[in-house]
């Protein structure tokens, strides 16, 4: 077997970044365990991949088989390195990225194949199917008739960033208020302790990282708590193809804070059961976000988030 063809999934490598950050972000211990149905609510999949990313951490000795089943965590998490992939995975991120960048510019047309995608990149087969694998993944690509793949222009046209608010503020309300919408306490709870950590951090050492997964969650819990299978479908792989994307987001580290505080309001009252004014909440924070990029508006919690605030 090759060493590309062995190498690990990016999702699962991803997803293994994921439990590292929570570890850290919890301040767990050497030897202490990572239960699989926890990291599963906290990440918001399953434990199938959960599985599947511990044991990408356990071919790198960041965690171990435990006499009981499962893993425990087998070094001191201040050690923890971030998680690379070697030479070839961040080739792959690289045309990964350029593909986006030339298909975003006009450089090259909708229709592809490995074979000319390879050609125009000089670089592998191998590493070329990688990425249109990963852009199938975040429904940024699929594939055509025979040997051709379909990249998606509209998801990094020039309007894009306009037309997926016109779709969140469409979807998002109306998927926190159809029947049958179900809440992940366990996902909630843990989502507002990574919230409240960076409520309580100063301006100056806003970890963007952290807010950009917080916001990635809060959507994604939405979504996966939607009643309706086809609205949870459309803006879960509407959120994953926003998360792919390279960042756009020029905001200063006021507007995420601020953002932030929008999202516990929004978070605190899916919890209590009030999705009607979580809706409201909502349709208020699209809008702000909409409004206040690239510029920023004035300063404070908007009066929306200030009525229902503790």
């Amino acid at each position: 077997m090759t060493t590309e063809q062995s190498r690990p999934n990016h999702r699962h490598v991803e997803l293994a970044q994921k439990i590292l950050d929570i570890v850290i972000e919890r301040g767990m211990s050497r030897g202490e365990r990572l239960a699989e149905q926890t990291l599963a609510s906290l990440c918001n999949v399953s434990r199938t991949p959960i599985r599947k990313a511990l044991q990408v951490l356990a071919d790198q000795a960041l965690v171990a088989a435990d006499t009981d089943g499962g893993y425990v965590l087998a070094v001191d998490p201040v050690t923890i390195p971030g998680l690379g992939g070697g030479d070839g995975e961040a080739s792959e991120s690289d045309i990964h990225a350029a593909i986006l960048r030339d298909l975003a510019a006009g450089r090259i047309h909708e229709i592809q194949t490995v074979a000319g995608l390879q050609r125009r990149y000089g670089t592998s087969r191998q590493a070329v199917q990688n990425a249109l694998n990963r852009l199938s993944d975040d429904n940024l690509a699929e594939r055509g008739a025979g040997q051709q793949w379909v990249l998606k222009h509209f998801a990094v046209s020039a309007d894009a960033v306009a037309k997926s608010y016109e779709f969140r503020l469409a979807t998002e309300p109306l998927a926190l208020t159809l029947p049958g919408f179900r809440r992940d306490l366990g996902a909630i709870l843990s989502l507002r302790q990574s919230m409240l950590l960076l409520k309580e951090a100063d301006e100056r050492a806003f970890d963007t990282r952290l807010f950009e997964r917080t916001d990635f969650d809060l959507h994604m819990l939405i979504a996966r708590g939607c009643g309706n299978p086809f609205v949870a479908e459309a803006l879960s792989n509407h959120h994953r193809r926003r998360r792919a994307l390279p960042s756009s987001n020029h905001a200063n580290a006021f507007r995420l804070t601020q953002s932030n505080l929008e999202h516990i309001q929004i978070l605190e009252q899916i919890e209590r059961g009030n999705l009607e004014l979580a809706a409201d909440l909502m349709r208020v924070h699209i809008q702000l976000s909409q409004s206040q990029r690239p510029r920023l508006a004035g300063r404070g919690v908007p009066p929306a988030f200030k009525l229902v605030a503790r």
